[in-house]
Order: C-alpha cells, then structure tokens, then sequence
C-alpha cells in the first residue's frame, strides 16, 4: 500500500491559485509498523478551488490504511470528474463533499458487512476546499483543522469522540472526562457505522491566514501552543509540516503523524 499512498499523495499536486503556499506529509511515527493516515491536496485550476485533508484509518491488520486510502482516492477521482466542473455557492461546495463521503461511507460499510470483518474498519475524514476566499471544512471523526489568523490559533472543527460529546452534553468536565477509559473513543467516522454524521465549518479567508489539517498523531502528541509557534514562526507551509513532524516525533512519535499546511 505505500507505493499507491504515494501516488495518491503526489496525484493532482500543483501550485494552486488561491493559496500561496501549500505543503504535506505523513510519517508512520516511532511505534507503529503500519501507517493507517493519508493525506490529499489537489487543485483545480480552471474552477480556481483547492482541495485538502487528512484521513486516519483504523481496524485490525492493515484495514485502517485501507479505509483512509479509499477515502481520499474516491474524493480525489471525483474532484477531477466534477461535472459542473465550477461551484456556484458554499451549499455546492458542500454538496460535493457530503456525495462524496457519504458514498465512500456506504461503499466501506458494505465491505464491512460482506466480509464480516470483526474490527469493522474505518477512517477519519478532515477535508477543506478553498473556494471564493471561503474555506468550506467538512468533518468526521477526530482528526483537526487550526487556523491561525492574526497572532490567534483558533480549532475549527471539534471531536467526535466519547469524550468531547460527554463534555458538550454536560454530562462531564473536561478533567472527568479525560479519566474516562472511552474517552478518546470515536462516536462517528467514515465505513464502520450505517449513517455518517458530517460537520461543516465555513470561514472567510483572509491574506495572511494559515491553517492546518491533522491526524492526532499530531494534535495529541503536541500541545496548541507549539500547534500556534510553528504556524506563527515557520514562513512557508513545507517548512511547517517539517516541523509539525518533527515536533511530534520528539514527543515520542505514538501514532502516524500526518500534516497538511495551506497558507495565503
């Protein structure tokens, strides 16, 4: 599977015309023999729309790495098939991302079904398409989406995971929470449940805005004030997802660690 998560990673690069500088890359880390993350940044010059994320695949054996490469392959043959070949709202742009999800969800869950596969695998999906100075971010699991804007890191999308949900119910704190043995449970994801729950997030893009999109092989091994430093400090994107890897392998590297980087 490495060979095609390099062509998937290399297909439909390019310099896109709405962002300056775009950059990312995957790292198995320094425990796991597998890496189950995928990452995608492809552009469409004539619709002038760039499309990035990152996929976090889990289940037994090499299931994971399966899931997080059919996701993003499909998005990606879909990208390129697009027959409007232009959006014409932020409701297309999501429309699109929600097709493509949702067909990916059903194709992975019949496989699951099928095959009888006991640890029914699945991946994580955090997608943004920068379209008409918006960022449109479509979101299923736990992996992340940061922007800094102006000296401010903000989190864009939340987790879907036993924990943030408890916490957002007001069932638990935050410190309660985090003690719990299901804490970093998925509650949602790509293939491994019948009905996917996406969550958008839309935002103006300004000049000078960074963002990044990550696995929590990253969001967990570093905290968000190295997260807001390396985005601050690092002037171009291929600089910041060397440093985003480097800084999570210095942290013990416990899981894949994938970063994409888009800055204007």
């Amino acid at each position: 599977m490495a060979l095609i998560r390099d062509l998937l990673r290399r297909s439909g690069q390019g310099t896109p015309q709405l962002a300056s500088q775009i950059a990312g890359d995957s790292h198995v880390g320094l425990v796991r023999t597998v890496n189950e993350d995928a990452y995608i940044c492809a552009s469409l010059q004539d619709i002038k729309a760039v499309l990035v994320g990152v996929a976090d695949g889990m289940g037994g054996h090499e299931f994971g790495e399966i899931a997080s490469y059919f996701v993003l392959r499909y998005l990606l043959t879909e990208w390129h098939q697009h027959d409007d070949r232009e959006f014409e709202s932020v409701q297309d742009v999501r429309d699109f991302l929600t097709r493509a999800l949702e067909n990916s969800n059903n194709h992975i869950f019949h496989v699951n079904r099928v095959l009888r596969i006991r640890w029914a695998m699945g991946t994580t999906a955090t997608l943004g398409i920068l379209w008409n100075n918006k960022l449109i971010v479509g979101h299923c699991g736990d992996s992340r989406c940061y922007r800094w804007r102006k000296h401010k890191l903000t989190q864009l999308t939340t987790d879907q995971t036993w924990k943030e949900e408890m916490v957002q119910h007001g069932y638990l704190t935050h410190e309660e929470a985090a003690l719990h043995p299901l804490a970093n449970m998925l509650t949602n994801c790509v293939g491994a449940l019948r009905n996917l729950r996406i969550e958008f997030r839309t935002t103006s893009v300004h000049e000078g805005d960074r963002f990044l999109f990550c696995s929590d092989g990253v969001s967990s091994q570093i905290d968000e004030g190295t997260i807001e430093e390396i985005l601050r400090d690092t002037g171009d994107a291929t600089a910041a997802v060397k440093g985003f890897v480097r800084a999570s392998l210095q942290r013990g590297g416990h899981d894949n660690i994938t970063a994409v980087c888009l800055y204007t």
